[in-house]
């Protein structure tokens, strides 16, 4: 007997949750193990890249735990037909919550081929988490076993073709969260047709969809669905992904713009976000959250609808595709998010220069709040005289450029050092011209603390740069606010 049957063997009735990762040596604890009634504490138990055959042969054994209602099962390993696993899944007498990961290389060719239940086969299970493919019709027949369902969660990516409008109402009257990733073939109009063969009345609803029907960009086409088919609907988090590379015809959204901020977006606080990685743009939509220039704890997040629709954000995570494409550019992507909204918010994730900037910021004359990973004269490593002068020189008409442009500017910074030479740089800035917008600035500072504010204060008074604005340190960042 090794060291992990022991601690199960005389830890019986206090052992409260088990957590397993595979190991040869598990997969043999696990299958050798019995489970009985004698653990009458263990409520949950988490099985990690397990065996599917260990998975079979454990799963009956657990019938026997008198208070087992979370289980956990991550399998990698290779699998054609889930049916079997999910059947003795559903004789487990307690279980409340049941998260299921199945993937692999050819996962798009597993089944779920399971009969409707019985009356005699329903579960009590409550929260189901399926990780793996599944098709609609193979949904029906889960669900059938979970009438009691509360929080569902499923992946739509297989390549199989269902005829949704073929498929039976599912009937799950407790159900209020749903999340569903869909990754192949389900257009907008399908989607539509699932919820409404859903008898549920849904709370909070999350949907991630790869496929590039345009008709999800549809801010009035879901306003109209969700007030119809949806209204109890209290939270909504969604996400669609237009993909861009070359030879491919991307998507193009010819709607009506800015759609998303209409008093339907707005009373609910829905408020769509962009992001721009390398080949993809992702749409996002969620309920708001409190935006970094919201520092002051004592003040609450926005309310008014004018201040909620400028909260539009983009975030650039690749700013010159053109580095590893011939005919793909940064223009590209955002004149494909400027087809659905105006852009109000910029945060750029990777190092810019002057020219890079200048034309970003012409594609985006709206913006006014501006979050920048870092300025280049702080990269500056074994530069000569020249380029150090060069790049002094680019920060400079950078920081005009901003000045002139931006109401809220955040710098991440390397060390306090580099924050206290941009304080001093645009607060010069700032006193030596006369149509400066910025209001607020910001300083991302690594282990930043009080003592910094007493610093930055007195380089202020030394320098004469003292005008009415207040400097506080919140957390990793510095702020200077005026009015």
């Amino acid at each position: 007997m090794n060291n992990y049957q022991k601690i199960l063997l005389f830890n019986k009735d206090q052992i409260l949750s088990v957590h397993l990762w595979s190991t040869e040596s598990i997969n043999e604890i696990i299958s050798s193990f019995i489970f009985d009634s004698s653990f009458n504490c263990l409520e949950s138990l988490v099985f990690y890249t397990i065996e599917s055959d260990v998975v079979m042969s454990v799963l009956p054994k657990l019938t026997y735990l008198p208070r087992l209602l979370s289980l956990t099962i991550d399998t990698w390993y290779n699998l054609k037909d889930l049916a079997d696993i999910y059947q003795l899944i559903f004789n487990l007498p307690k279980l409340k919550y049941i998260q299921f990961t199945a993937m692999e290389s050819n996962d798009y060719d597993i089944t779920i081929s399971l009969t409707i239940a019985t009356s005699e086969q329903i579960s009590s299970i409550e929260h189901l988490i399926m990780d793996h493919p599944c098709t609609f019709d193979e949904l029906f027949g889960i669900t059938s076993y979970t009438p009691h369902l509360r929080y569902l969660k499923f992946l739509s990516f297989t390549n199989r073709n269902v005829n949704i409008r073929s498929i039976k109402p599912i009937i799950l009257p407790n159900l209020t969260h749903l999340s569903i990733h869909i990754y192949r073939k389900i257009s907008f109009d399908e989607f539509e047709i699932f919820i409404n063969k859903l008898n549920s009345k849904i709370k909070v609803l999350s949907l991630t969809t790869l496929v590039e029907d345009i008709a999800y960009l549809d801010a009035n086409r879901w306003e109209e669905f969700i007030l119809t088919k949806l209204p109890q609907l209290e939270k909504f988090y969604f996400k669609y992904s237009a993909y861009f590379a070359e030879d491919y015809q991307t998507s193009i959204y010819f709607g009506q713009r800015d759609q998303f901020i209409s008093s339907f977006w707005l009373q609910r606080r829905w408020i769509l976000e962009i992001e721009i990685e390398f080949e993809n743009i992702i749409y996002s939509i969620r309920p708001y959250q409190k935006r970094w220039y919201e520092y002051d704890t004592q003040n609450k997040m926005i309310n008014s609808s004018d201040q909620l629709s400028k909260s539009i954000r983009l975030s650039l995570d690749e700013i010159c595709p053109e580095r590893w494409t011939k005919t793909i550019f940064i223009n590209d992507s955002i004149n494909h998010a400027l087809t659905v909204t105006q852009i109000y918010q910029l945060e750029i994730h990777a190092k810019i220069f002057r020219d890079k900037l200048m034309e970003i910021l012409h594609l985006l004359p709206e913006v006014n709040t501006l979050k920048i990973f870092s300025l280049p004269i702080l990269q500056q490593g074994d530069l000569s005289e020249e380029e150090i002068e060069f790049l002094y020189m680019n920060e400079l008409y950078m920081l005009s450029l901003i000045c002139s442009r931006i109401n809220h500017l955040q710098i991440k910074c390397v060390n306090y050092m580099h924050a206290e030479l941009l304080t001093g740089l645009i607060l010069t800035q700032i006193k030596s011209v006369s149509n400066s917008l910025l209001r607020l600035l910001c300083f991302c500072v690594p282990e930043a603390h009080d003592d910094m504010i007493e610093k930055l204060e007195n380089m202020i008074d030394v320098e004469n740069l003292r005008f009415d604005f207040i400097i506080k340190h919140v957390m990793d960042k510095i702020y200077l606010q005026w009015k």
